[in-house]
């Protein structure tokens, strides 16, 4: 069962498009969504993935794939949702990136 749940893992691919980076999977889409917050910063203010896709690291992904985003643009990340301040908590190495306002 992990082995599967790593293979669907490892299958995710992530877009972007102006605001959003998204994952289409079969039961909708998964969104992480952002906006400008003033000069050098984007605020991170939304993240959902549908209920039947929940716990198989897709937030994780839209994340990585964000902060990736961010960290070549040279931007500051204001955490507007929860969750990417729970990545932020997890993934410790994001946060000289974080600020507040």
């Amino acid at each position: 069962m992990k082995a599967k749940a790593r293979e669907e893992r490892e299958e995710i691919k992530v877009m972007h498009s102006k605001g959003k980076f998204y994952v289409k999977t079969p039961h909708g889409i998964a969104v992480l969504l952002y906006k400008p917050a003033g000069k050098g910063k984007i605020n991170m203010y939304h993240t959902f993935v549908p209920d039947e896709d929940r716990g198989k690291g897709i937030a994780e992904k839209l994340a990585f794939a964000a902060f990736a985003y961010a960290k070549e643009k040279g931007l500051k990340v204001i955490p507007g949702c929860s969750y990417v301040s729970y990545f932020v908590e997890k993934h410790q190495e994001y946060s000289s990136m974080i600020v507040f306002s």
